[in-house]
């Protein structure tokens, strides 16, 4: 895998891969679309875009890449996620200026992500007519931290609360499913049909 590296700050892709995706009925990571893992189709469109990919999750998935687990401290649900990348960023690559996260389910996410995201102060969301999707973001370490430290740790937080917290920019998107999430089996059916007549 070749991730480029041109950058005095360096680019961090997060992939978001936790949860019990109950109305997928399986490991999201693994579900096959067009004959391969969701979490293949997301790395692929991440490796362009940054210098490194950390999967917030419990394990690699038979990637060479590195992942965080969730830590047993801070918020749950998809928070849980933003906490473990954002200690693993502050520990591991303290030089960052933050990361970009993109869903596992995510598999049609923007070639121009990052760019977008990371262009401009603070934190951002990535929005399309149907609204902000904070599952596409871009996090300030410190800030998210700050913030995920506050949060009640006996339920999770929504991303959409979060990225309020944090004055996250609105960043729009204009391409067709590019902020897709596949949640269920007839989404995935639709991500099927749409790669096929894009083909």
């Amino acid at each position: 895998m070749t991730i480029r590296k041109n950058h005095t700050s360096p680019r961090i892709g997060v992939i978001l891969a936790g949860g019990y995706a109950r109305r997928m009925g399986a490991d999201k990571p693994a579900v096959l679309l067009a004959g391969r893992r969701l979490i293949d189709h997301v790395i692929d469109r991440l490796v362009p875009q940054v210098d490194r990919i950390l999967i917030a999750g419990p394990h690699a998935y038979d990637t060479d890449l590195a992942f965080a687990s969730d830590r047993g401290t801070g918020p749950r649900g998809p928070a849980a996620g933003l906490w473990a990348a954002g200690h693993w960023l502050l520990e591991q690559t303290p030089d960052a200026a933050g990361f970009v996260t993109a869903p596992v389910d995510g598999p049609f996410l923007p070639p121009d992500l990052y760019e977008k995201l990371a262009d401009g102060d603070g934190c951002a969301v990535a929005s399309n007519e149907d609204g902000e999707h904070p599952t596409f973001a871009f996090w300030q370490a410190p800030v998210l931290l700050e913030k995920l430290r506050s949060a009640p740790t006996d339920k999770g937080l929504a991303l959409h609360a979060l990225a309020e917290q944090c004055a996250a920019r609105h960043v729009a998107f204009s391409q067709r499913n590019c902020l897709m999430n596949i949640n269920a089996p007839e989404e995935l059916a639709n991500a099927e049909a749409f790669m096929s007549a894009n083909d």
